[in-house]
């Protein structure tokens, strides 16, 4: 089977699976509920996705930084700056969320759960990754770490923030500002970072400890 022929058959099961997720969540009986309600057999959508909700749960975030590329590169005006670029990244991800809460939501309560801290941490890690290089980032070695490291921090902080005002984008955007304030403060930051990124990632044992961060 073609790969362009299985990637469809893998968006068609992803859109199916939306409104079930939404309704229960994602769990090992998603894919139960879309053979009952489908074309597509449980041992295909297995063939497809044989780790289960974890593939799907992939899946999922690869096409949102597609879709988090494509918007940057069809933007009118692109800031000429890094800095600028990474913030405009960021908010075009919030956008993107904004129009699908219901499945945002549900993905980030799953996500949150330690049983999902292995997963959760390289999905933050391809995020971030995806952000800097959208951004034409090049760096190398520790600097590459700790420039992920920081964006994570910060990233995973504004979702949150996000969330918890129930969208409100205005508001959002003031705090991200504020922690990206923070963060060119501390100029010896990327040093101390330097001292645990490369293992953070490594390991990918959890995410932040997102419930910790103050609003």
């Amino acid at each position: 089977m073609k790969k362009n022929n299985l990637e469809t058959k893998r968006t068609e099961i992803f859109k199916i699976s939306i409104q079930y997720i939404q309704d229960n969540g994602w769990n090992k009986n998603l894919f139960k509920l879309v053979s009952n309600n489908s074309e597509y057999s449980y041992d295909e959508i297995l063939a497809l996705f044989p780790n289960y909700h974890i593939d799907l749960l992939k899946f999922y975030f690869n096409q949102l930084n597609e879709e988090m590329s494509s918007s940057f590169d069809n933007l009118e005006n692109i800031p000429s700056k890094t800095h600028k670029k990474i913030r405009e990244i960021i908010l075009l991800r919030l956008n993107i969320y904004a129009k699908q809460k219901k499945l945002i939501k549900k993905t980030y309560f799953t996500i949150i759960l330690p049983r999902y801290s292995k997963i959760s941490s390289l999905l933050l890690f391809k995020t971030v990754d995806q952000m800097w290089f959208i951004a034409g980032d090049k760096s190398t070695d520790f600097n590459y770490y700790s420039k992920r490291v920081i964006l994570a921090a910060i990233y995973s902080s504004t979702v949150l923030y996000f969330l918890r005002s129930n969208f409100n984008y205005p508001k959002t955007v003031i705090f991200l500002d504020k922690q990206l304030i923070k963060v060119s403060k501390i100029p010896n930051l990327k040093k101390k970072v330097n001292n645990f990124s490369k293992t953070f990632f490594k390991t990918c044992g959890s995410i932040f400890n997102l419930s910790s961060i103050k609003q």
